[in-house]
């Protein structure tokens, strides 16, 4: 009778015990990186009423034990390391464990662990725990940024650090250098003027003296027309396709072959000459193209030629060359210039600007034997021409290209024949211009270096090409007192695809050596510079392509810089930030693991203590293999679940309701048990 009431008085402590775990749970369903716990229960002692017996051969079989419980009792009180869920806090000094492991705490004299990372800087700049002032466990890093591999110690944020100097040792060179960029002088060229084609002339380029340019293409036939007027026997049959070089000779040895008894040759004036020795006449004679009429009318012939008998075509022309006599030309529409020699000699008269100024008129003298070269030295004379011959173009033009930069500008040239009003020579002499001048341009870029004192330097560069080579002079200069004592100057080679091909010094030094500004002795220590202007053969560092050029420079190194601010990364590095823009580690966070977390003393303010069932602290950092990651900015929150813990609350308070009716059932039945004596 007295087991089930002291059975059910078990029963009541240990639901107590669970209604209080659960109470617990609930109270800190907002507590950051709480774990919540749970209650197991085991059965108490059991009393024997009777053993069991083992069955008799040929008899009785065996039976089962009787057992009565006598209970139940906590068996053990677990505590849930599940992950709970991040809460974004924008904080940088929160931080929270994604995995297993705790933030390593002290009080100076033992450690405790915890998953709540609600981390700050004390009035030392030490981090810590602000509700607890339990300081944050880790290791720092020396003075070169190199974290350490010693003990965990306080993390000490120092806000007077300070990053020594670092020399600047290289500058690299980057961008487009334009390869149009060197001086340019006036280019103007005339109208094209034309001569008496000859046998070298090509036949696509010649005009007639009707109708203008032949107007043949590359792939048109060439036949012969013409028969005998007494046989009727066509002269021939044959025909010739153009091509691209096919010359006015190439088609009268054609011609000639494909004939018999006819012999054809080129007049003074280009004009076909066609000659009849077949012994009868030919009617209809003449070089045809289809239905080509500018070239058809050209090569017409009278309708017949008698025996022995020479006749003309109209008079071709071609492109004027050098050589060719000035009062033989011709106007590009087949206009002869008309020059006027019957009092020689004549005269024309040359006039323009250069630089916006007025020249001094020319008078050149023309004769009959005056060649177009002979004007075109006159023109570069009178022009003031140093440089560049005045040329004439496979078209036939006059082509002045003036003196590079603008103060050689040429603003217009004018020549016209004195005395005459000449329209074919204005024409043919009106010179547009194609290219304007252009001074050489110079490509600069400018960067900061830093001496051995931290001293800041300004170091700049400037490149100018050498006019009509893949080829620039750069210069290095220095602002302020500083002085530039070797490699100050040089020359950088492209070469045809625009990449790099060679870099050099003027004095072969390799590299630029600086001599910062000095006071006394105790003055920064000389820089050398190395340069960095790309892979030699590739795109990588300077180009050289047509179009704008755009230079850029950076140079190594930094000035003494002192400490602004600082983050915390995944792995728990803390990296400050200073004003030089360099940025350094400062300590990395420790993070502690057990073989048996559930093994660890729960203490105040969230924290665990190391048990004798816990293991000893594996102590290393986020990242490196133990699948620990930090999140910085976030906390980690409560991994309580309401729902099953209210779920368990009522499980709890049922079996604490049932456990009290059996006390009160035990104790009615006493009470009957006493009633038996009256």
């Amino acid at each position: 009778m007295f087991k089930s009431l002291y059975s059910g008085v078990s029963g009541l402590s240990a639901n107590l015990t669970n209604l209080d775990v659960i109470g617990n749970n609930i109270a800190n369903s907002n507590t950051t990186g709480f774990k919540s716990g749970r209650v197991t229960f085991n059965e108490m002692l059991t009393q024997t009423m009777r053993s069991a017996s083992r069955p008799v051969s040929g008899g009785l079989g065996g039976t089962n034990p009787q057992q009565v419980g006598l209970g139940t009792q906590v068996g053990s009180i677990d505590t849930n390391f599940n992950q709970g869920n991040f809460m974004t806090t924008g904080k940088k000094t929160d931080l929270a464990i994604q995995g297993s492991g705790f933030f390593i705490l002290s009080d100076g004299a033992s450690k405790v662990y915890t998953r709540a990372g609600v981390f700050g800087l004390d009035s030392q700049n030490v981090l810590v725990n602000p509700s607890t002032g339990l300081r944050v466990q880790g290791v720092m890093a020396d003075a070169e940024g190199v974290l350490g591999t010693g003990p965990m110690e306080d993390i000490f944020i120092d806000p007077s650090l300070v990053v020594p100097a670092s020399p600047s040792s290289s500058v690299q060179l980057m961008g487009n250098l334009d390869s149009g960029s060197d001086a340019q002088g006036t280019v103007r060229e005339s109208a094209s003027f034309l001569a008496a084609a000859d046998t070298n002339d090509r036949i696509l380029d010649m005009s007639g003296q009707m109708d203008g340019p032949l107007g043949l293409h590359i792939g048109d036939e060439i036949r012969i027309d013409g028969r005998g007027a007494g046989s009727g026997t066509p002269i021939s049959t044959e025909t010739m396709t153009v091509a691209e070089d096919t010359t006015y000779g190439d088609i009268v040895a054609w011609a000639n072959s494909a004939m018999s008894g006819v012999t054809i040759a080129i007049g003074t004036h280009g004009e076909l000459e066609v000659t009849n020795s077949t012994g009868e006449d030919i009617q209809s004679f003449s070089l045809a193209s289809g239905s080509n009429a500018e070239f058809n009318d050209n090569f017409a012939l009278p309708s017949t030629i008698a025996n022995g008998d020479t006749a003309v075509s109209a008079e071709l022309r071609a492109y004027a060359d050098s050589t060719d006599l000035l009062s033989e030309l011709y106007s590009a529409g087949g206009d002869p210039l008309g020059i006027d020699l019957s009092a020689p000699p004549a005269q024309l008269e040359l006039g323009g600007t250069v630089n916006g100024e007025q020249l001094q008129t020319v008078t050149i003298d023309v004769t009959a034997a005056t060649t177009l070269s002979d004007l075109m030295q006159e023109i570069q004379f009178g022009m003031g021409i140093n440089t560049t011959p005045v040329a004439i173009s496979d078209e036939g033009q006059i082509v002045v290209s003036g003196d590079a930069g603008l103060d050689n500008a040429i603003g217009d040239i004018s020549l016209a024949e004195v005395g005459t009003a000449n329209a074919v020579l204005d024409e043919v002499f009106s010179f547009n211009e194609t290219q304007q001048a252009s001074d050489q341009q110079t490509f600069s870029m400018a960067t900061t270096i830093y001496d051995s004192l931290g001293g800041e330097h300004t170091i700049s560069f400037e490149f100018e090409k050498v006019a009509g080579l893949n080829e620039w002079v750069w210069t290095a200069n220095m602002e302020g007192n500083a002085t530039i004592t070797s490699g100050s100057s040089g020359r950088a080679f492209f070469d045809e695809n625009g990449a790099i091909s060679n870099f050099m010094f003027h004095d072969d030094s390799g590299g630029i050596t600086i001599q910062p500004e000095t006071t006394g002795n105790e003055g920064a220590q000389p820089l050398t510079l190395a340069i960095d202007y790309g892979e030699i053969g590739s795109l990588t560092g300077l180009t050289q392509f047509e179009g704008s050029g755009n230079l850029q420079s950076i140079a190594d190194g930094y000035g003494t810089g002192s400490l602004v601010d600082f983050n915390i990364d995944q792995s728990g590095v803390i990296t400050g930030i200073f004003t030089n823009d360099t940025m350094r580690n400062i300590a990395q966070i420790g993070i502690a693991q057990f073989s048996n977390s559930n093994g660890l003393m729960r203490e105040a303010n969230n924290t665990y203590r190391r048990s004798g069932n816990s293991g000893q602290a594996v102590e290393s950092f986020a990242g490196t293999g133990s699948g620990i990651t930090l999140v910085p900015g976030a906390l980690e929150t409560s991994n309580v679940d309401l729902a099953a813990e209210f779920t368990n609350l009522v499980v709890a308070q049922r079996a604490f309701q049932a456990n009290s009716r059996v006390i009160t059932t035990a104790d009615q039945v006493m009470q009957e048990l006493v009633n038996l004596i009256r």
